[in-house]
């Protein structure tokens, strides 16, 4: 099991080469740490670097002004004090970070305004047009690696079907498929995968979940829909009332005629 010790060493060798050290700068500097001056030899043993490099390590920290070397035999070095070494480097993020964030301040104003000049309100989630939903649909059983959702009317029904093939697959990769249909679909559904799981009751609303993540809202003609990418509370709600209503239907013998009041459109 690797130390706390062990761990936070080394946080700070891979911060040290994240500001622009070499690996063998950065563990000659951290050595070096705290021991005053202090030969070159030393360092190496320290360090465990190779003695035959350690003298070239040692000048090129000198020259980005992190070491203090004498310059006499023996080689005696010691380390500048950390505020003062990347006190310089610090103001340089500094001032980067700065520039950045006043760049995407920049950027979102011109977002915003381009936007707002065609009449355009950005939203989180896209809308698709009748073609585009069915390809969605199958994209995402493709995609799909634990779970699908859905409660759907005859409408999203037919789109299940024409996407039986892709069901079949998912399925077989170990996805499981929960349909709250309405009662019209039952007939039809029969040519669904066996190991779809299915309740029946009156549904006037589609809505597909996919991997609790991915929510696809078909309006209520089927001319278009909404796909949102979500893991905040609007899913939790969705899921929580497929859930509920998925338990309650439980001990209808796979019948209920409890009408769902879902989402009715987009």
């Amino acid at each position: 099991m690797i130390s706390e010790d062990k761990i936070e060493n080394n946080e700070i060798l891979g911060g040290l080469e994240e500001m622009g050290l070499s690996k063998y700068e950065s563990s000659a500097y951290y050595n070096l740490l705290g021991k005053g001056m202090i030969s070159a030899t030393e360092v190496a043993y320290s360090s465990n670097l190779p003695r035959t490099k350690i003298y070239s390590i040692l000048k090129r920290l000198e020259n980005k002004k992190l070491v203090l070397i004498n310059n006499q035999k023996p080689l005696m070095c010691r380390a500048i004090s950390p505020k003062e070494a990347f006190n310089g480097i610090i103001t340089k993020y500094e001032n980067k970070l700065n520039g950045l964030k006043k760049m995407i301040i920049k950027l979102q104003q011109i977002n915003d305004e381009g936007l707002q000049s065609k009449g355009i309100e950005e939203k989180k989630y896209f809308v698709l047009n009748q073609f585009s939903t069915t390809s969605k649909i199958i994209d995402l059983i493709r995609k799909s690696h634990e779970s699908i959702d859905a409660m759907i009317n005859p409408l999203g029904n037919k789109l299940l079907i024409y996407s039986k093939d892709e069901l079949k697959k998912t399925i077989i990769d170990g996805v499981r498929v929960r349909l709250i249909c309405d009662i019209k679909c039952e007939s039809e559904n029969k040519i669904l995968p066996n190991a779809i799981e299915q309740k029946f009751s009156q549904v006037n609303t589609n809505v597909f979940i996919f991997d609790n993540y991915n929510i696809l809202i078909l309006d209520s003609i089927g001319t278009k829909s909404a796909l949102i990418h979500s893991n905040e509370i609007f899913l939790s709600t969705m899921m929580n009332q497929f859930n509920d209503l998925w338990f309650k239907l439980e001990n209808n013998f796979l019948r209920s005629t409890n009408k769902i009041e879902f989402v009715n459109n987009i």
